[in-house]
């Protein structure tokens, strides 16, 4: 019988990790990149990419206003190219590694609506450049972009009373592949949805579920931004396109607008990381675009001293590890007490057995079944024993586990933050699947020296069978989260084996 609840077990567990590769694939089905197009530059001397000196350009007459023509700026930070029929930006690039901020077919932000502009033109200031679009009708947006940084403004005047789309809902996930959620922001909260929901009809529409709406208008919204080397394997956008407007958005079927108001339209525009301190500097509200998960606050907090410690060692990996040992240390009694808990459950197995064959005869009679359990739980009280000790310090640590895995998925310190040998990126999965074979190995190790009460075959399955899974499962996790695990692992061990070597066993009252 046990031996079939084991098979049962591990068949279940296969079968669900199929239904969910199954589903997963009916739902966001991979799909080719489609090929970048390259944009046109205007004429004039390439910026040096640490100081870049802006030239007043002459405009660029429209030749029929080729809807293809586009307009690039170099910055010290960015390379931003604009459609030059609409004014909208099309690609931003982060130039510190080339990251490009969305796919080639993405529509662009801040496109103007109905009249097309016919030319482009730079003028250099002390703050940085102006990016001036302009047509015959009147129409006239202008672009402040700074030489270092990335808030952007925008101000113009538009003489035929056309919207300004700030950002496209496109018909599909083309145009927006590969990239997270769309947002707006309150003073208390974020409301998002990702492209998928909105896009795509949910798996389980035949049951009623519906697709996702964008989220309600408000003067700040925005979306995740950011395509790293293979888009398909990223966990996580760590850029972010922004607007602080003047007042509350349009919302539409194609997105979301800002009219002109006697016949002017501004806003500010955020391109670049999510980082705490430039979005800061945006606006305070915008550093919640930082996703901490549910335990944001206690996550926040240990990236501030995983900074401090880094600020010492140099290495963002070995801060990891520090602060992985600091918070093992601090959570110290609560895992021993867990560990002697369950040590003590393995002293009461032979009486727990004991009362077992005794009420055997009584085979699936349940008034018997109840009788044994009242009289196991009478034994745990005249030994002082609680059955549940073991699980109440495990609780009370998973928030801090939470908030530390959610704190290393979502900074982008970590991004590209290489830790040593192979790993060059904290924020990727390992290349070679090492530290994921070591996490799992070190998880054996630690259940093998864990006293655990029950059948011993279930339990030599489970020794196997728990840490295959969670190789499987952690393998292209980000190599920080992964790392932090081996750590904790090995701490884990080393605890397990000093309680173990002071614990002294008390005789069971009987």
């Amino acid at each position: 019988m046990k031996n079939r609840n084991v098979f049962l077990f591990i068949l279940g567990t296969v079968g669900l990790l199929g239904l969910q590769m199954w589903l997963t694939s009916r739902y966001a089905p991979p799909v080719k990149p489609p090929a970048p197009v390259p944009a046109v530059t205007a004429p004039g001397p390439t910026p040096a990419p640490t100081e870049p000196a802006p030239t007043l350009q002459a405009p660029v007459p429209a030749v029929g206003v080729d809807p293809s023509a586009t307009y690039t700026l170099q910055t010290a930070d960015l390379g931003i190219t604009w459609q030059v029929a609409t004014g909208a930006i099309r690609q931003a690039v982060w130039r510190h590694d080339g990251t490009r901020f969305f796919p080639d077919t993405f529509p662009g932000l801040g496109a103007l609506e109905g009249s097309a502009f016919q030319s482009v033109h730079e003028q250099a200031g002390p703050e940085g450049t102006q990016v001036v679009f302009e047509n015959a009708q009147g129409d006239r947006l202008v672009y402040q972009v700074p030489r270092h940084g990335y808030n952007l403004s925008l101000e113009g005047t538009l003489g035929t009373g056309q919207d300004l789309r700030l950002i496209p809902l496109p018909a599909t996930d083309k145009p927006v592949e590969y990239l997270g959620r769309v947002f707006t922001l309150t003073d208390s909260k974020v409301e998002a949805v990702t492209w998928l929901q909105m896009l795509k009809n949910p798996f389980f529409s035949f049951l009623g579920a519906k697709r996702k709406v964008l989220p309600p208008a408000e003067s700040r919204l925005g979306m995740d931004a950011g395509l790293e080397k293979d888009p398909k394997t990223q966990t996580n956008q760590y850029f972010a396109a922004l607007w602080k407007l003047p007042r509350v958005a349009g919302r539409d079927a194609s997105g979301y607008t800002l009219a002109p108001e006697g016949g002017r339209v501004s806003a500010a525009l955020y391109l670049g990381p999510k980082q705490a301190p430039p979005l800061l500097a945006f606006g305070k509200s915008f550093a919640r675009v930082i996703d901490y998960g549910f335990f944001g606050a206690v996550a926040q907090l240990f990236f501030w001293f995983l900074q401090k410690i880094q600020l010492v060692v140099g290495n963002w990996g070995w801060s990891i590890v520090i602060l992985t040992l600091f918070l093992r240390l601090t959570t110290w009694q609560l895992n021993s007490k867990q560990i002697i808990n369950m040590m003590r459950m393995k002293d009461f197995e032979p009486h727990q057995k004991a009362l077992q064959a005794k009420y055997e005869k009584f085979g699936s009679d349940m008034t018997k079944k109840a009788e044994m359990q009242k009289e196991l739980m009478e034994l745990y009280k005249k030994n002082g024993h609680n059955p549940m000790g073991g699980c109440l310090p495990m609780l009370l640590q998973m928030p801090v586990f939470l908030a530390f895995w959610s704190m290393l998925h979502s900074v982008f310190e970590l991004r590209h933050a290489p830790f040593f040998g192979w790993i060059h990126d904290l924020s990727v999965h390992d290349p070679y699947y090492i530290y994921p074979v070591l996490m799992g190995v070190s998880m054996f190790a630690q259940q093998a020296l864990t006293p655990i009460t029950g059948d011993p075959a279930q339990r030599k399955m489970m020794m196997i069978l728990m840490p295959v899974m969670m190789m499987v499962m952690f393998a292209k996790l980000p190599s920080g989260v992964i790392i932090y695990y081996f750590a904790s692992n090995l701490i884990g061990i080393v605890q397990t084996w000093w309680v173990k070597r002071n614990y002294v066993p008390q005789p069971i009252k009987v």
